[in-house]
């Protein structure tokens, strides 16, 4: 059969890549909303609805009857969670929403209170990231995943799901728990959480959130990625994929999960020295990887996409991207976007974007 011109672009930008830098994904480029503080993470719901956690609540974004983007304040009503708490990783399935979330008891110490700003309202950038992991060597760490039924009105995050370190499981790392990425497992209810602290207590960990697993509620370690601090999680086609970030280079990495739940044999989807990897989200054909810049937080940022083979076929670099956190790529239309289009968390001025991008690379996200 003969190729089609999709098909030899990609051979012709595979065979690129290896001797030469990836091509550029162009396209078009416009602010959803921004001014929205510590931007961290979003997903889509199966029905498009669009949700983006930042430090002052979790919101979701829709369209007006003119168009215009709004947002919703969805309320934290869980007692024993602070307010300044650290918004996280956000997870959907079906009609509920998933917030990891953390927080640094810094202001147990009245000193500290004196001459130390808030931590748990810093910037998780590189530098914010260092103080944040120093703190944690220091102060008590506290993490939560709270759960919001959308079918509420108003939505609210009303349940507390687990409580970390309290709930690990017998086994599990008396350490501080970082809460950061989060995924569901549909099929099982089991949740996995990423734990980003410093020290050995980085690592996934595996939650019964709906009653289902070992124990409810209750935290297990469930694998350790080896050298690197694991950030987004998300399941593909009965694995756990992974983005992660070591001393040297960031990291996508993909972990089978056998049939009697426990982690299989890793395998490293694709490796960029010197860089550091967020948030992503995986289509069909292969990733789209947020990278906020370089080690030094010098470098602007960039989308990576990266194929399921394990090779960067293609980057988005563009003067509005600047510090990209998290991407969510819309599957069919919403009323804020398009089938195709790649929604970004940019922590540069807090905005929330809306990318499309030219064919081939279109067709290669809705395929």
């Amino acid at each position: 059969m003969a190729s089609t011109g999709f098909q030899r672009f990609f051979m012709i930008s595979f065979y690129t890549s290896l001797v030469s830098q990836p091509p550029d994904v162009d396209g078009s480029l416009r602010t959803l909303c921004s001014q929205l503080s510590n931007v961290e993470s979003l997903v889509l719901t199966q029905d498009q609805r669009l949700f983006v956690s930042a430090h002052d609540g979790v919101y979701e974004l829709f369209a007006a009857a003119d168009g215009s983007c709004q947002r919703r304040l969805i309320e934290v009503t869980v007692d024993g969670v602070p307010r300044n708490h650290m918004k996280n990783g956000l997870a959907a399935d079906g009609n509920r929403l998933y917030l990891a979330c953390a927080h640094v008891h810094q202001s147990d110490n009245p000193l500290v209170r004196t001459v130390l700003s808030d931590l748990n309202g810093v910037e998780q950038t590189v530098r914010g990231l260092l103080q944040l992991y120093m703190a944690a060597f220091t102060f008590r760490v506290e993490s939560w995943i709270l759960g919001c039924d959308l079918r509420q009105i108003p939505l609210a995050f009303a349940d507390r799901l687990s409580s970390l370190p309290q709930d690990l499981a017998p086994g599990g790392l008396p350490a501080n728990v970082l809460a950061n990425g989060i995924a569901i497992d549909p099929g099982t209810g089991l949740l996995y959480l990423a734990n980003s602290a410093p020290g050995l207590g980085a690592a996934v960990y595996r939650i019964g959130a709906h009653g289902v697993g070992d124990v409810p509620g209750r935290a297990e370690l469930w694998y350790r990625p080896s050298g690197c601090k694991p950030n987004g999680l998300k399941l593909v086609d009965g694995s756990l994929c992974y983005t992660g970030n070591g001393l040297s280079s960031a990291v996508l990495g993909r972990v089978p999960i056998n049939a009697d739940g426990s982690a299989g044999p890793a395998e490293v989807i694709e490796i960029a020295p010197l860089r550091l990897f967020e948030d992503f989200d995986a289509v069909r054909q292969g990733f789209v990887v947020a990278e906020p810049g370089d080690s030094t937080g010098l470098q602007a940022g960039a989308l990576r996409f990266v194929s399921n083979a394990g090779r960067t076929i293609g980057m988005l670099r563009h003067a509005d991207l600047r510090r990209p956190c998290a991407v969510a790529v819309a599957k069919v239309d919403g009323a804020l976007f398009a089938a195709g289009s790649v929604l970004i968390a940019d922590r540069h001025e807090g905005r929330v974007l809306a990318f499309v991008p030219d064919e081939p690379w279109r067709s290669w996200l809705r395929a």
